[in-house]
């Protein structure tokens, strides 16, 4: 992550582990989110997008039977081994879904290891 990425959030990030998808225009991906804010997350894959690209995200959220719908906008790109992924800010995030992202964080901050409980089926 660049030092200006880290610079300009507003909100303070939980460590997570839950599956994701990621579709834009260029890309349709399987991932995983490794942490999350009310402001945005980080998306791990081995594939990456140009940064500004706008895209649907599927996350399947622990306290949650079906996977959530958000949209969002590549915001830096970590193009690193092992360690790749997208750093993606929320578009017109709806207040229930940004209170549960919320209270998602408050939990993992909770934790011993930072890492909300995983329903059954989750990797």
């Amino acid at each position: 992550m660049s030092p200006t990425a880290s610079d300009q959030r507003r909100s303070a990030r939980a460590r997570v582990h839950f599956a994701a998808k990621y579709v834009s225009s260029n890309l349709n991906l399987e991932g995983r989110v490794t942490d999350v804010s009310p402001e945005g997350l980080f998306f791990c894959s081995d594939y990456l997008d140009d940064q500004g690209e706008m895209a649907r995200l599927w996350l399947d959220l622990p306290t949650l039977a079906a996977p959530v719908e958000l949209r969002g906008e590549v915001r830096w790109v970590n193009d690193s081994a092992h360690a790749g992924g997208m750093g993606i800010r929320f578009v017109d995030l709806a207040l229930e879904v940004r209170a549960l992202l919320t209270a998602l964080a408050e939990e993992a901050d909770g934790n011993d290891d930072g890492l909300p409980p995983l329903r059954s089926g989750n990797a």
